[in-house]
């Protein structure tokens, strides 16, 4: 179990950075990276009984649908 764990925050963090290069070149594709990796930290935190950083993440989620669509309507 220790090593999905492992794997999940890892595979969180490439999204994360991933979507933060896409984002730094105008990319719109950042946001659906930012929206699975916030869902993974979600789950890793809810899992975890970690309710104050789920509540940041389910806000990080919003916040990354809002974008993309702010950013969909005006390009």
């Amino acid at each position: 179990m220790k090593s999905m764990i492992d794997l999940g925050q890892m595979a969180a963090t490439v999204l994360s950075v991933a979507g933060v290069l896409l984002n730094n070149n105008q990319n719109r594709w950042c946001f659906p990276l930012w929206l699975l990796s916030n869902a993974i930290c979600f789950a890793y935190h809810w899992r975890a009984r970690l309710f104050g950083l789920a509540v940041r993440d389910v806000i990080f989620l919003v916040l990354a649908v809002a974008g993309w669509i702010q950013w969909s309507y005006y390009a």
